[in-house]
């Protein structure tokens, strides 16, 4: 099936030029300077807890577990992550995927070809493992984007083009969603796949070259509807008939407002999402807007952004998120209902982490400042680990026996050409994540994007 649609070409100008200012203020996420102050300035002694190592990896090349967030195996034996550098730096010319044991171990690799790099989360679905790579020459410029299915040995089942448009957005990341059998893509188009063999199911396509591609990312409701944010509208698209079911558009709610953030969707279907604005708005399932929540001076062009993911508890109506606002970020805890402030605190370096919920309510989140942080659902500080490296967009993952496991960038200064990533895994006081609830980005360790 092949749909088209009409691309808003008078807004092609100014979203290029706010991704160049985007990125120009730190868009792209890392500093380039060594990473030896900011852990200082939010470090408690009495908190930091070092003995919760498990272990920790160098990744298998010199890269950096940048824009990929961990996945594991449906039975916890293997952990998935992806690696590529910095849209200031360039490419490693030797990024990889790469499964892990849960000793710690290396269970195979799979090298990509032609320079090209992770910029996005594994999926795993029945099995294999979904993820999109780029081919990126400039830090807004690319040649292509593909998708990328392995089965669990790390052998390539099938490979296809998404994207051939040259422009991209300097920052952001893609994943992918995974939904009774198909992996559905989501950029300026929008692209269905069977997960077995890699056929094309559906296209939504936007011929517009003239336009940046950019990193969408939905998520899927119990109706069976991918959700998403494209441009000033919030869709809705039925992945059974793929037949466009709701779509909100006011200009005056948005603004020129741009999302790299992931949707969450609670059990009533509303979502959730942050924006560049600094403003996480809340829609319900006939996409109407429940409200939005404005961190102080929103506007598109400066700080603070929320490109950190919602997590949501509720069992306590509470959601979680940070901002992104280089020594005056935050971490919130929201009423789902109301919006009102349950607690606050302030973070010494960029949070462009998704929190994690733990079953016992712990909430779990890493930032530019070589920290983990665990906070009691009351706001009171449980304890901390030092990572000894920044976090950027990497987000963790609990498995059932309470061990975290999150990738960094390196402990040396970030542009040298040795500079290396990690993959570490911690104890924490968890048997996992919360149940029943949005506890993570994408929804569960197996970073579907799909409510159960």
């Amino acid at each position: 099936m092949n749909l088209q649609f009409e691309s808003p070409k008078t807004k092609t100008s100014i979203i290029f030029a706010l991704s160049i200012l985007l990125a120009a203020c730190g868009g792209g996420g890392g500093s380039d300077d060594p990473q030896t102050t900011k852990s200082d300035a939010d470090k408690q002694p009495d908190k930091v807890e070092e003995l919760r190592l498990v272990w920790e990896k160098l990744l298998p090349t010199t890269s950096f577990a940048y824009y990929s967030s961990p996945a594991l195996s449906a039975d916890e034996q293997t952990i998935y992550i992806g690696t590529a550098k910095n849209v200031r730096n360039d490419p490693a010319g030797s990024d990889v995927m790469v499964a892990y044991n849960r000793d710690g171990s290396e269970k195979w690799r799979y090298t990509l070809p032609n320079g090209e790099e992770v910029r996005s989360s594994p999926v795993v679905h029945n099995g294999n493992i979904y993820f999109t790579v780029d081919k990126r020459i400039g830090e807004f410029d690319k040649v292509y984007r593909d998708l990328v299915a392995l089965n669990s040995s790390g052998e390539q089942i099938w490979r296809q083009r998404v994207s051939d448009y040259g422009f991209q957005t300097g920052s952001g990341l893609t994943k992918v969603a995974a939904f009774e059998g198909q992996i559905i893509y989501t950029g300026l188009d929008i692209r269905a796949f069977n997960a077995q063999t890699g056929e094309s199911l559906f296209e939504r396509l936007c011929n517009c070259e003239e336009r940046q591609d950019r990193f969408v990312n939905g998520a899927v409701n119990y109706n069976g509807e991918l959700v998403f944010y494209d441009e000033g509208r919030v869709l809705k698209l039925d992945l059974n008939s793929y037949e466009l079911m709701g779509e909100f558009k006011d200009i005056d709610t948005f603004a020129g407002d741009l999302v790299y953030s992931t949707p969450a969707i609670d059990s009533n279907n509303n979502i959730y999402f942050g924006s560049e604005a600094g403003i996480l708005y809340s829609f319900d399932d006939n996409l109407d807007l429940r409200w939005k929540f404005e961190l102080p001076n929103p506007q598109v062009f400066e700080a603070p952004y929320i490109r950190s993911s919602v997590a949501i508890d509720e069992s306590r109506s509470t959601i979680y998120f940070g901002t992104k606002n280089n020594d005056d970020s935050e971490f919130y805890a929201l009423d789902i209902n109301d919006k009102s402030i349950k607690w606050q605190v302030a973070i010494t370096g960029d949070v462009y982490v998704s929190p994690t919920i733990g079953d016992n309510g712990n909430v779990y989140f890493s930032s530019e400042s070589n920290l983990l942080y665990t906070y009691k659902p009351d706001g009171t500080l449980a304890w901390q680990y030092d990572l000894k490296a920044n976090v950027t967009w990497s987000s963790p993952a609990i498995d059932s026996q309470g061990v975290l496991y999150i990738g960094t960038l390196s402990e040396s200064n970030v542009s040298a050409a040795s500079a290396t990533g990690k993959l570490v895994a911690i104890q924490t006081d968890s048997t996992g994540l919360m149940p029943n609830t949005w506890s993570k980005i994408h929804r569960d360790n197996q970073n579907s994007g799909v409510v159960k």
